[in-house]
């Protein structure tokens, strides 16, 4: 449709964000950054490493893969927007879901109870328990309630306007990246627990002018971190992974920072770095070429695969379903890898691709748009109305479908595991929540906010606390 035109793809990239972002204002809709998040990550790893490609210093690399692989992935933005702009209100406003209920009275222990929980996920995670079948999964999950902690004690400290604590628990929000680097020797993980967890504080932010322009630096600043992290990535992780001690780590961790470099796009090393490990859409546009030749579609195996990841392997000894999605991006593109110290994620869009080309993208895209943008929406109603249980009900598996550059496998069993680990922490937290709710009509002079609309924004509503 774009005739290989990169500038051109990636410029309608950017309109359909806008567009979504405009729309999004006007309505005043409610989120408490699910759909943000799963677009900026969407962005990160399709759309910033293409743009190296438009840049005539720029050598190297494979620019008619990335472009065709760009193109699907703005398919799959375009098909996300749809879905959470008109198929979600739909849905939510027609009273399929189940709606909140009122407002509650929450004991003020609870945010840091829900922190607690996720750390004791962590802790249990290194012990033998946590290689069992089926708890593994579940425990993993488990760990989102880290990030749902330090969002709700900030949300806490904000309904108290003690800007003290709200800068204390941001500053928490940094810690991630540094803890999983030095534990694991995955900068990854970390930051995207820290980019949803400033993504939420972002949801209460009033001035956009401010919020763009915090972005921006953030944005900076991030991608600095990152091409310094890639240049001294092999030593840490020979660190990490050889099992020295924490001091050593923490040598070849100080030795990257000390040799900290700011990002120059001007410079082709620095772009090599963020097309080595950002650049999802060249992965795409290789599956793209090779499957034009060949026509050896997926047909749907690995969704039906994504659909058997919900049965426990505890209920089935014998299952063969495992998540690592390497051997079918190998498959599908052509592309040899190192899998023993690179992970090669496939990710939503390729793995649609593969399934049922162009037509699979915009049609799981859409489904996608729908469920994040709904479980958004229901989390923001319930955090509006006190309702934390409720909140981290919808928040974790919302967390789990944010992850767009891994397997379905991987998504669904998220998913499945965050449920159960939810269902489980809230009943034993019950006691942390008092049932009491007071009825919507005796709320703000007789102003009803429960449910809430799903065009309210959370800084529209009364604070029913």
């Amino acid at each position: 449709m774009f005739k290989d035109n990169l500038p051109l793809v990636l410029a309608a990239w950017m309109a359909v964000v806008g567009v979504m972002v405009i729309v999004r204002r006007q309505k005043h809709s409610a989120g408490v950054g699910l759909v943000l998040t799963y677009i900026l990550n969407m962005w990160l790893i399709h759309w910033v490493a293409s743009v190296a490609y438009i840049l005539p210093w720029k050598l190297g690399g494979e620019p008619l893969a990335t472009t065709a692989g760009t193109e699907q992935s703005l398919y799959a933005v375009a098909a996300f927007a749809f879905g959470s702009l008109a198929l979600a209100p739909f849905v939510v406003d027609s009273g399929i879901l189940p709606r909140a209920v009122g407002v509650f009275d929450f004991d003020h222990r609870l945010p840091k109870a829900f922190l607690g929980a996720g750390v004791l996920f962590y802790a249990i995670l290194t012990t033998p328990l946590g290689k069992l079948p089926s708890v593994t999964a579940v425990i993993s999950t488990g760990q989102q309630f880290v990030v749902a902690g330090v969002c709700l004690c900030w949300w806490q400290a904000w309904k108290a306007g003690d800007s003290k604590k709200m800068a204390m628990w941001l500053a928490a929000a940094s810690l991630p990246p540094f803890f999983t680097l030095i534990t694991r020797g995955f900068i990854g993980y970390g930051a995207f627990a820290s980019l949803t967890i400033l993504i939420f504080v972002s949801s209460f932010a009033r001035s956009r002018v401010k919020f763009v322009v915090v972005a921006v630096v953030l944005g900076y600043i991030g991608l600095s971190v990152y091409v310094t992290y890639m240049k001294g990535r092999s030593d840490i992780r020979r660190s990490v992974w050889g099992e020295e001690e924490y001091g050593g780590r923490w040598d070849a961790i100080a030795t990257t920072v000390r040799a900290f470099e700011w990002f120059d796009i001007s410079n082709p090393e620095h772009l090599d770095r963020v097309d080595d490990r950002l650049n999802q859409s060249g992965l795409v546009g290789f599956a793209v070429l090779r499957l034009s030749e060949n026509g050896d579609f997926a047909n749907g195996a690995t969704l039906y695969d994504a659909a058997l990841a919900l049965i426990p392997r505890a209920l089935w000894v014998n299952k063969t379903i495992t998540a690592g999605s390497g051997d079918l991006v190998a498959q599908y593109t052509g592309l040899t890898f190192d899998t023993h110290s690179t992970s090669v994620g496939i990710g939503p869009v390729l793995e649609f691709y593969i399934n049922f080309g162009t037509t699979g993208v915009v049609i799981g895209f859409m489904i996608l748009g729908l469920i994040v943008t709904s479980l958004d929406i229901l989390a923001t109603e319930r955090l509006i109305n006190s309702d934390l249980a409720g909140f981290v009900m919808y928040y974790l598996p919302g967390i789990a479908f944010l992850q767009v550059g891994g397997q379905l496998v991987e998504v669904t069993a998220s998913v499945a595991g965050s449920i159960v680990v939810v269902f489980i922490v809230n009943k034993y937290l019950h006691k942390y929540q008092r049932p009491q709710v007071v009825p919507p009509i005796i709320l703000a002079g007789g102003i009803e906010i429960v449910p809430l609309s799903a065009t309210q924004h959370l800084t529209d509503a009364p604070n029913p606390v």
